[in-house]
């Protein structure tokens, strides 16, 4: 554990943020890329044409598939960048190897974001059943519960991924104890850093909302999914950075699991 501030966690993570996409450009344009045609093309997918009736299924089909892809394409590469920027952060790992100590920190990474993902959607599927008598506000009641959940679950596990990029085994028991207690500081941590950028996407919205309107659907489309694609690459470069710094202020027991 480090002696790092509150406001040091949010000033580091802003300038590591700017220095690993300096420094690593070409991960970040290649993330970025990706993220961008995974998102215009599984937007085609939102809306096959149908030509018949009897193309429903198979419409659907595609459809589910493509999601399923597309869905999986996006956890490798939002794995491999959070896992090298945090190397960077830690370490000061430049971009090679692209997949460190074999690939075994980005298999960790996509078990437990599906673990984590299978869980909420047990718990979804027991709150449903348990609420199913009530009718009126039930699903919104199920949605927030839900969601508190996963962020509860999310912040008190965030330590592990900083770990397991630094080679760490999937030790839930130990970031679970590192986290114990300081639930509040991390959240505000991230919220805090993250602030910044979503006071200039919803400006970018507010100012060039009208005119995208004003423009041709596919053409605002297009525009909306490339710009997103950027900021959600930059969010992930950003929650990385603030995580690094958040093992380095409260990582204890997990620092015993790691060969660094």
């Amino acid at each position: 554990m480090e002696q790092l501030t509150f406001g040091t966690c949010v000033k580091k993570s802003w300038s590591s943020t700017w220095q690993a996409i300096v420094q690593m450009p070409g991960l970040f344009l290649g993330v970025f890329a990706v993220i961008a045609c995974t998102t215009l093309l599984s937007g085609s997918f939102q809306h096959p044409p149908v030509q018949g009736a009897e193309l429903d299924t198979a419409a659907r089909t595609s459809h589910a598939l493509g999601s399923v892809v597309f869905s999986i394409l996006q956890l490798v590469v939002y794995g491999c960048l959070t896992i090298k920027v945090n190397r960077f952060v830690l370490l000061g790992e430049g971009t090679h190897p692209l997949l460190p100590l074999g690939g075994k920190p980005l298999g960790r990474y996509a078990l437990i974001s599906l673990g984590l993902a299978l869980g909420i959607v047990a718990l979804s599927i027991v709150l449903v059943l348990l609420l199913r008598e009530i009718r009126s506000g039930g699903i919104a009641l199920v949605a927030m519960l839900v969601f508190l959940a996963y962020l509860f679950a999310m912040v008190r596990l965030s330590l592990l991924y900083p770990a397991i990029s630094l080679g760490s085994r999937l030790t839930l028991r130990a970031a679970w104890k590192d986290s114990r207690g300081h639930f509040w500081n991390i959240l505000g941590v991230v919220s805090v850093a993250y602030l910044p950028l979503m006071i200039i996407w919803i400006i970018a919205l507010v100012v060039l909302g009208p005119k995208m309107l004003m423009t041709s659907l596919q053409g605002a489309s297009t525009v909306f999914a490339i710009g997103l694609a950027f900021v959600n690459a930059v969010f992930i470069v950003l929650a990385a950075s603030a995580m690094s710094w958040l093992y380095r202020r409260y990582a204890n027991e997990l620092l015993e699991h790691v060969p660094y």
